[in-house]
């Protein structure tokens, strides 16, 4: 399918002492941390729902079903639904226009904890469970990640822009399509949509990258440099668009690579990595209002990477991981401890150097599990994925995608 075609270290990174960020507009007040929510509501002992799906404002979450449950009839006796199950937020419904297979998570949900609870419509079944039962809760949701994409629809959605400065926006619409797995297990089917210009004149900035949602307003944004050094906030209107800038920061000009992790220190905000040429890698941690907060040097040594890569929380398991190629081929693997400092690191394999680009943009099959992007030397957009380990990258897959080369960078 071609890009313009139809329906398209071993390096380890240590944390140091805070220092003062780069001046900037004035912080706002921030909403609550994150992990300010109660988690208030006990898991149930015994068999019950559980909930596919990432705690990210824009993310879709998923009602999956307990075995348990293949059992229960309805009163006309089909099954597999004799239950009904409710979303609740900290413990307490969500209202009925919320309740359904699928919640999309909103900037109201932001720093709640969602769990299900079930209730057996049909308890005197020998084979169904016989009470009232919740699932355990999520992790406190966070900001919207990129994996969330650009129309509010929480899709795979790949921005690139061009040498010439356009911005191309390729929307990818899912349909869900609900299951047991007693047949078919419940599944997303996505399409392209359409590819549309979203902006033009980009080649007068320098920087351009997606730190997310830094304003707080639930949709991502897009962070830009220009070549007196001034940091831009371009806010994302929801629809692929985008309102009037302003600027966030000036003197980013000593920095050959900024990039935005996601939430990187666990306040549930996102986050600014930036290298300079002595290769200290800082982290600017964003306030939630399209601001910051004191900056720390989070890393040294990195000047040996000719590419930094986010690919946001990779394995579902709530901090997020950040790749670095080398400028011998060599892609490594940093995992965040979710607290501003590093886990562990790892090699992963060599060859990378082939690749023009390498982005981390989201979920291609729309599932928890977020993909590394890598566009080759024919231009066709491969995918990679760790799955729910971060030691082992699997793939290439695909391609997913032709003529992908036409672009300077996947945003």
């Amino acid at each position: 399918m071609g890009i313009f075609g139809t329906r398209k270290a071993a390096y380890a990174a240590t944390a140091l002492a805070v220092g003062v960020a780069l001046m900037g507009a004035p912080p706002a007040t921030a909403a609550p941390k994150v992990t300010s929510a109660p988690d208030v509501q006990t898991p149930s002992v015994g068999p019950t729902a559980v909930i596919d799906g990432v705690p990210y404002v824009g993310a879709e979450l998923r009602k999956q079903y307990d075995y348990d449950y293949a059992g229960c009839k309805n009163p006309d006796g089909t099954t597999p639904n004799g239950y009904r199950a409710e979303w609740l937020q900290d413990g307490v419904p969500l209202p009925p226009e919320r309740q359904g297979e699928v919640l999309q998570l909103t900037p109201a949900d932001f720093g709640h904890r969602i769990s299900l609870r079930v209730h057996p419509s049909t308890p005197e079944e020998p084979n169904c469970p016989d009470a009232t039962r919740v699932s355990p809760g999520t992790a406190p949701v966070k900001a919207s990640s990129r994996a969330m994409g650009w129309t509010g629809r929480g899709n795979f959605e790949p921005l690139g822009r061009t040498a010439d400065g356009r911005l191309i926006l390729y929307p990818r619409t899912y349909t869900y399509v609900p299951g047991s797995c007693e047949g078919a297990c419940p599944r997303y089917f996505g399409e392209w949509d359409e590819p549309r210009q979203t902006g033009q004149g980009w080649d007068a900035m320098g920087i351009v990258f997606s730190p997310g949602d830094f304003d707080g307003d639930g949709y991502n944004d897009l962070l830009a440099t220009d070549a007196a050094g001034n940091l831009y906030l371009y806010p994302g209107d929801g629809n692929g668009g985008w309102l009037d800038r302003r600027q966030v920061g000036q003197g980013w000009n000593i920095f050959d690579s900024i990039v935005g992790p996601g939430d990187f220190d666990g306040d549930g905000y996102n986050d600014v990595l930036a290298r300079d040429a002595a290769g200290d890698l800082y982290l600017y941690p964003g306030d939630g209002a399209g601001g910051w907060k004191p900056r720390s040097k989070v890393g040294q040594g990195w000047q040996i990477m000719d590419k930094i890569i986010t690919g946001g929380d990779m394995n579902g398991d709530g901090p997020v991981e950040v790749f670095a190629r080398d400028r011998n081929g060599y892609l490594s693997i940093y995992r965040a401890d979710g607290t501003g400092g590093w886990e562990s690191s790892a090699m992963l394999s060599g060859g990378w150097g082939a690749f023009s680009d390498i982005a981390g943009l989201g979920s291609f099959g729309h599932q928890q599990y977020n993909n590394l992007f890598a566009v080759n030397g024919n231009g066709d957009l491969m995918t990679y994925s760790t799955g729910a380990s971060t030691g082992v990258l699997w793939g290439p897959y695909g391609p997913v995608g032709a003529g992908w080369n036409v672009f300077r960078e996947l945003l």
